[in-house]
């Protein structure tokens, strides 16, 4: 079997984990730490297989708006979080912040991943 056939395999299997786990957080919130560790790594997976391909291939020419990418999310994951700290204090910890930048990084990459390909559509033209 294909490498990336199994690496899908494994983001939808984590994608229904998460989802499962969410929806038992409603009702054992206990639950909800590992509901948010599921989501990140099925996030990884996501990030992994859809915008990290694009990027690697063209972050040698763009090495300034591959940096910059990162500092976006840094910035946008540190305002989202701060934002919740003050709205959900009970979820408040180390797993719903590396959710946060995990999701903020996932969002930015799929951005520059995107104009990395208009862009390479262009020079192909």
């Amino acid at each position: 079997m294909e490498i990336w056939k199994i690496f899908q395999i494994v983001a939808g299997v984590f994608a229904a984990v998460a989802t499962a786990l969410t929806v038992t957080a409603f009702y054992c919130p206990a639950v909800v730490y590992w509901a948010m560790w599921m989501w990140t790594f099925t996030i990884w997976q996501i990030q992994f297989l859809v915008p990290m391909p694009v990027i690697e291939r063209n972050k040698k020419d763009n090495k300034i708006l591959y940096s910059l990418s990162f500092f976006v999310s840094v910035f946008f994951a540190v305002d989202v979080n701060t934002l919740l700290q003050e709205q959900y204090p009970a979820t408040h910890g180390f797993s719903r912040g590396v959710l946060i930048y995990s999701l903020a990084y996932l969002v930015v990459s799929l951005l520059l991943a995107g104009w990395f390909k208009i862009k390479e559509k262009k020079k192909n033209k």
